[in-house]
């Protein structure tokens, strides 16, 4: 079983250094995002993206946080409160169970966590099954490189080798996108 991101380092999930490399508005500017879409933030954290993907979905449109790990939800949960959010649903998942309906989201989103799962292809899957037809998968996740923030590189996934496992579950690879050196964000559809 791979080894899974613990809460108890949650503050390095967002500070200073963080947001210099890894700013939120910028990945908002790359993903397909629309007002009244339904995006499932499969792995949000403490909702890193998942406040940013709220405000612009606006009213119309819901953002699915959802975690395996109950502590992330509760600082994603206070968090929601704190910015007065009212389009955000908390869902405490399996990794391969989403526990949302069948088709309900125009885009699926996960953030940092391809480089964990145990088992891609299941999930994947579970990745088609809520999406939409035409819908997007959005995966963003640590490039692999050497460096001294995030996981060490043994645990990195290759861009290369992501695109494969899409390939291989039917997805069609819309366009890869680089943050830095340290980010890739790959955008795929049904």
């Amino acid at each position: 079983m791979t080894k899974k991101f613990k809460a108890k380092n949650m503050a390095k999930l967002d500070n200073p250094m963080r947001r210099k490399i890894l700013p939120p508005n910028r990945v908002m500017e790359m993903i397909p995002i629309e007002k009244g879409y339904y995006i499932a933030d499969v792995g949000c954290g403490i909702g890193y993206f998942t406040i940013p993907m709220a405000k612009a979905v606006e009213e119309g449109g819901i953002i699915y946080a959802i975690d395996i790990n109950d502590k992330m939800l509760e600082e994603t949960k206070r968090r929601i409160e704190n910015e007065n959010l009212a389009n955000v649903e908390i869902i405490h998942s399996r990794e391969n169970d989403f526990r949302i309906e069948d088709q309900s989201v125009d885009m699926v989103f996960t953030a940092t966590v391809f480089h964990e799962l145990d088992e891609p292809k299941s999930f994947l899957e579970e990745c088609k099954r809520v999406l939409k037809n035409e819908g997007d998968l959005v995966i963003l996740d640590w490039n692999r490189i050497e460096e001294d923030m995030g996981p060490p590189i043994y645990k990195r996934k290759d861009v290369e080798y992501v695109k494969k496992c899409v390939l291989d579950s039917s997805f069609e690879v819309q366009k890869v996108d680089f943050i830095g050196n340290s980010f890739y964000v790959i955008t795929c559809t049904v």
